[in-house]
């Protein structure tokens, strides 16, 4: 996997306002600061031991202490320098990750459906939490390791020089090659180790979330067991890729201590040597061997933060590359220039040879094509998996189309951005997915900014208001995970509800009334003729008794109009829907079955 520092950087810093860059700028300044005052600070000592050493102590009093004063005054300051810092980047990294952590939301839900069918939703919560541990990692060692550490050293680097000790100077020089080596030698290893770790992390967290969201289904199956065993085997995985990341990081570190210990042996001969020849004075002789341990400090701290931000990097690439995958809006064609979406009136939807497959299999869509006239009710109906559902998804443009077009009237839907396009549609699905919060905010989600009085108007239509009003909490009351609080009626009735409120111009009903009872479903039936009269309306239906009053029924097998017209003349024809109708009409019996499977074989 590919890192790109500069764009992963590019990304942290989009949007960032002048506060941030100035506290950064400020932490970074204060880090300089320190650097210098740490390479520094030894210069004082020598002068101190140079003064006493000569015997001057006594003469010029005033000296050594103005020496040790400025040396406890370069430790001192650059303590503390150390301690507001954090104060200072910690405030801007929290403000960037903040708005990293709204970008990305938004980012994602302007994602098209098929990449999130690609990549679960855990996973995608595990890039941006891998990724801010990873800005974590690179903020803090630009900030306490490369920035301090390179000002100090250059700092040293030059006193170093003013010694005239040629020998000494080289011994630096090689022992900074050294490190590099070290470092280029074992930073590949370190990048694959961590790829290995948000590659396992990603699958972990991706069974946890999916177990948690269907916490349901796991219990009643009884599948507990399995459910851990799965996570059980994903965690021991992740644990060994954490394992080997450490490995790496402990095999980088004994290289470069065996090349500290060396390079730290090799300059204190020579400059024991030094003195021992008269070339360099005592002062001197403590300058170097602060200044070796000091200078080692800078290159080892440096090759620790190489060592960082190699493992930082591969954390924040896989959110990089969701940045990377282009929102709807991003990929409308840019030589098509969007238009205006009709309001005056419902409009009619064709569908022109419109193919559609997934995932390069078999079309679900096959060239099909249709004419739906706007202001009136036509109901699909047909086997599972016969591309009911996908003609909502292309119509809705949560999918893209392999071939064909579809139009509102005689507009291309491709001409309107995806949120033009479904502000004017509101779906009922079969299965209502709700958000854990009140039951008015769920019915709000139909139209943005409604008001307390338009909620209960809304519930009222959807025969949801005696319901809500008998509860302690009312319509504030909270539904729990995934509506888990409420039962599959009440749920239903909320998605109508928000169908209702969002007043839109195309209807479509997803078995919108499969969890009802009996008389509830034909009083909500009732009412939905009454709001959507008028309007373009779309009834997928399974059960056949719930459109025979529809005039327009259109059949579809394999991704194509089978049959179609009005529930008497598609049981005359004896066709596919008579097969349907005879199968589900039939009591309960060992032949039902077999019933159904014969009416199936006409899908195929």
């Amino acid at each position: 996997m590919r890192h790109r520092g500069p764009s992963v950087l590019r990304l942290l810093f989009q949007g960032a306002d002048r506060s941030v860059i100035w506290r950064l700028a400020a932490a970074n300044l204060l880090a300089i600061t320190t650097g210098m005052l740490s390479g520094l600070a030894p210069l004082a000592l020598k002068y101190i031991v140079d003064t006493t050493a000569n015997g001057s102590t006594q003469r010029h009093l005033s000296t050594p202490a103005l020496a040790g004063a400025a040396y406890l005054g370069c430790i001192c300051l650059g303590r503390m320098l150390a301690e507001v810092r954090p104060l200072l980047a910690s405030t801007a990294e929290q403000k960037l990750f903040t708005g990293l952590r709204v970008r990305f939301f938004a980012h994602a839900l302007g994602l098209p459906l098929d990449d999130h069918r690609r990549r679960p939703c855990g996973a995608m919560l595990n890039d941006l939490q891998q990724a801010i541990s990873g800005y974590q990692i690179i903020l803090f060692s630009l900030g306490n390791s490369v920035l301090p550490v390179l000002v100090e050293g250059v700092t040293v680097t030059l006193v170093l020089l003013s010694l005239s000790q040629p020998a000494l100077n080289a011994a630096f020089a090689a022992t900074a090659a050294a490190y590099l080596a070290v470092m280029a030698w074992r930073t590949r290893g370190l990048g694959a180790a961590a790829s290995d770790v948000v590659s396992a992390s990603a699958s972990t967290n991706s069974l946890i979330t999916d177990g948690l969201l269907n916490i349901e289904p796991i219990k009643c199956f009884g599948v507990e067991r399995s459910s851990v065993s799965a996570l059980e085997q994903a965690a021991v995985v992740l644990q060994r890729s954490w394992a080997r990341l450490h490995r790496q990081r402990m095999h980088t570190g004994l290289a470069v201590t065996t090349v500290f210990t060396a390079a730290m042996a090799g300059s204190l001969t020579l400059a024991g040597q030094a003195r021992t020849d008269g070339e360099m004075t005592v002062g001197g002789l403590v300058l170097v061997s602060l200044y070796m341990a000091q200078i080692l400090r800078p290159l080892e701290m440096l090759a620790t933060a190489c060592r960082d931000l190699s493992q930082g990097l591969r954390f924040v690439t896989p959110l990089q590359a969701v940045f990377d995958q282009p929102s709807e809006i991003q990929m409308l064609d840019k030589e098509t220039t969007p238009s205006t979406a009709p309001r005056a009136k419902s409009p009619g939807i064709r569908f022109r040879n419109v193919t559609l497959r997934f995932s390069g299999g078999e079309p679900v869509l096959d060239a099909m094509s249709l004419d739906i006239p706007g202001g009136r009710a036509t109901a699909i109906v047909g086997a599972s998996g016969c591309g009911k559902s996908s003609l909502v998804r292309v119509l809705l443009r949560l999918c893209d189309v392999q071939a064909g077009e579809v139009l509102l009237d005689d507009l291309p839907t491709t001409r309107l951005s995806p949120p033009q396009l479904r502000s004017m549609i509101a779906v009922v699905p079969q299965d209502t997915v709700l958000f854990n919060t009140s039951i008015a905010a769920n019915i709000a989600i139909g139209k943005e900014g409604a008001t307390p009085s338009e909620i209960m108007s809304a519930a009222r239509r959807a025969r949801l208001h005696d319901a809500v009003s008998a509860l302690p909490l009312g319509y504030d009351t909270l539904v729990g995970e995934r509506g888990l609080k409420l039962s599959g009626g009440e749920r239903q009735r909320i998605a109508i509800a928000r169908a209702i409120l969002r007043d839109p111009l195309i209807y479509i009903l997803d078995e919108a009334t499969s969890m009802l009872d009996g008389p509830t479903e034909a009083s909500i039936i009732e009412n939905l003729r009454e709001v959507s009269s008028g309007r373009t309306v779309i009834v997928i239906a399974h059960r056949l008794a719930a459109v025979q009053h529809l005039e327009d029924i259109v059949v579809i097998a394999r991704g194509r109009v089978a049959e179609r017209g009005g529930h008497a003349g598609l049981l005359e024809r004896g066709g596919i829907y008579a097969a349907m109708w005879r199968a589900q009409a039939r009591p309960c019996s060992p032949d039902c079955n077999l019933s159904q499977a014969q009416a199936a074989k006409h899908f195929r």
